[in-house]
């Protein structure tokens, strides 16, 4: 095997297949071109806000996994990620102000969404995905985590750079600041924008490239490498059924899109 030649191959293998799986996908497509309606958007964030709420324990675990392995490098990436996420700056205090959770909240409340309700209702695609995460946490080993987590990095610009298309082409009075807007809007809009706007910047420039770096360590290894794209595969096949259950979401009558959008009838 030639030099790096594992680090290339793995990069191409999570590159070609997500963009197999989510950037071809009908529903990205559609975000991407600005072909979905309101209502259809609104839909859309509230199941996609769920799929994969345990991503940041899943990060915590597989760093505390890593250093008990002795992978500095691999403990250190996920580490800086699980800062990120968490808002904890270099002085190791976390902040309200940065953590995604609350942007994500912020987002979601711009558009009407409380997708925080204890009975907030998912379609059957939507539950799969996010009870899958729950069982990858629980059962699988640290690279196939690790294979999940930098195909993560890599699908989540790709989908929300798509979904900030239709964002602010059907929100400009939400979302897009204005020369006319006051301070206080656009302190609102900016919050609200946030938590999709970051992520494709720092996932692509940051997170998914330290993620692949802390994994070229394991580049002539066949066993480990397997054990990683496994990882890889388990979020395409999941994020394929995902998008398959919200295309058809997407054609559901008001009173059923209503349903699952703001978990009432």
């Amino acid at each position: 095997m030639q030099p790096n030649s594992g680090t290339a191959g793995l990069k191409d293998y999570v590159i070609s297949e997500n963009k197999a799986v989510v950037r071809n996908d009908p529903v990205v497509l559609a975000l991407m071109r600005k072909q979905v309606n309101a209502r259809q958007y609104r839909l859309y964030a509230a199941q996609r806000a769920v799929v994969a709420n345990n991503f940041v324990r899943l990060v915590v675990k597989t760093a505390d996994a890593a250093r008990s392995r002795g992978d500095a490098d691999l403990a250190a990436a996920l580490d800086a990620n699980a800062d990120d996420e968490l808002g904890r700056g270099s002085d190791g205090v976390a902040r309200a102000e940065h953590n995604h959770r609350n942007w994500k909240l912020a987002y979601l409340k711009a558009l009407g969404i409380d997708t925080e309700a204890p009975d907030f209702p998912l379609l059957d695609e939507t539950r799969a995905h996010a009870d899958a995460f729950l069982e990858l946490e629980a059962e699988a080993g640290m690279l196939r985590m690790a294979g999940a987590l930098l195909s993560l990095e890599n699908i989540i610009p790709l989908e929300y750079r798509a979904a900030i298309q239709s964002r602010d082409h059907l929100f400009p009075q939400l979302f897009c600041i204005t020369a006319e807007d006051g301070e206080e809007a656009r302190r609102g809009k900016a919050a609200a924008r946030r938590y999709l706007d970051d992520h494709v910047v720092h996932d692509a420039n940051e997170h998914f490239p330290q993620l692949l770096h802390a994994l070229e360590k394991y580049q002539d290894d066949p066993a480990a490498m397997e054990e990683i794209k496994s990882g890889i595969d388990f979020v395409n096949r999941h994020r394929k059924s995902f998008y398959e259950g919200l295309a058809e979401a997407l054609a559901f009558d008001e009173t059923r899109m209503d349903y699952f959008t703001y978990g009432r009838a």
